[in-house]
């Protein structure tokens, strides 16, 4: 019997979006050897050197096995395969069903740690995606009818998640309006602040006022600003709330390099965070922007 509370598929990340069109994942496996090959946490950066070395678009999909619809078996690779021998992988013997995916990172994102059944349990319930660019776990959950006078909407909300196990943060990024964080718990997380005036801050962020922590936080305009769980913990859940609301046309991240050289006291936290690369940028009309206008600082 195994234990897993979340097990993992590797794929490219066309072919799980061509799922998505199809309303069901059928690899070629499926037909050619009766089932999907799936992996446990700890063996999906093996299988990932053995098969998959320098394959670009790959994605790892999370798989919450209690939503499979098909027979899950825990069995031994064949004689001559690379991991033949006592260790045992789960096989799907049937379509993965689209509603067990609970996450897809990219996978160079995941480091081989499991994924607790609290988070997973988190994640069944939430239905996140990941953010562009910043890869945050997020799901929108109020985008105003009204129009602010910009033109975008009156005001937004929504949910996110740091995670320990699959990684969840938020790189250093700044929008130009102001930004009303709100936590949720269980557990605590930080908000790195760098103010134009090179000021720098560290907002404790949870439910356990008497430890210092803050229920809410608003981040001004044009602070950049960037957040991860505390160490030590599983999840964070939080919210976020925008009057004029967020469009992808009002984010802008940072560049590591010139924001270390700027805040060295901060640079350690934000090389730490630095999950963007050098996309700056979410796409064009993301969340109801434009793609074109860059994000200013007041």
């Amino acid at each position: 019997m195994n234990d897993d509370a979340c097990i993992f598929h590797i794929t490219q990340r066309s072919d799980w979006q061509a799922a998505l069109r199809a309303g069901s994942y059928r690899p070629a496996s499926l037909a050619g050897e009766g089932f999907i090959h799936l992996s446990s946490a700890h063996q999906v950066l093996p299988v990932a050197r053995a098969f998959y070395a320098g394959q670009p678009g790959l994605v790892l999909l999370l798989v919450d096995p209690t939503l499979l619809s098909s027979p899950l078996k825990y069995e031994a690779a064949p004689p001559g395969d690379a991991f033949a021998g006592e260790q045992r992988f789960p096989h799907l013997y049937g379509a993965l069903d689209i509603d067990a995916v609970v996450d897809v990172i990219e996978l160079d994102r995941f480091d081989g740690r499991a994924v607790h059944a609290d988070t997973v349990a988190a994640l069944r319930t939430h239905r996140f995606q990941r953010l562009p660019v910043e890869g945050t776990l997020y799901r929108e959950t109020w985008r105003s009818v009204e129009r602010s006078p910009g033109g975008g909407p009156a005001g937004t909300a929504m949910l996110g998640l740091y995670a320990d196990s699959p990684q969840s943060l938020s790189c250093m990024h700044r929008l130009t309006h102001d930004e009303v964080w709100h936590a949720h718990g269980p557990d605590p997380f930080v908000l790195l602040l760098l103010h134009a005036d090179g000021r720098s801050e560290e907002v404790l962020m949870g439910l356990d006022a008497a430890a210092g922590q803050e229920v809410q936080c608003t981040v001004p305009a044009g602070t950049w600003q960037g957040g991860h769980l505390v160490p030590g913990g599983r999840h964070a859940l939080f919210g976020c709330t925008m009057a004029p609301g967020f469009t992808g046309d009002l984010f802008e991240a940072a560049d590591t390099d010139t924001l270390c050289a700027q805040y060295p006291q901060r640079a350690e936290t934000i090389r730490r965070l630095a999950v963007n690369g050098s996309q700056r940028r979410m796409p064009a009309g993301f969340a109801g922007g434009s793609g074109t206008a860059a994000a200013r600082a007041p």
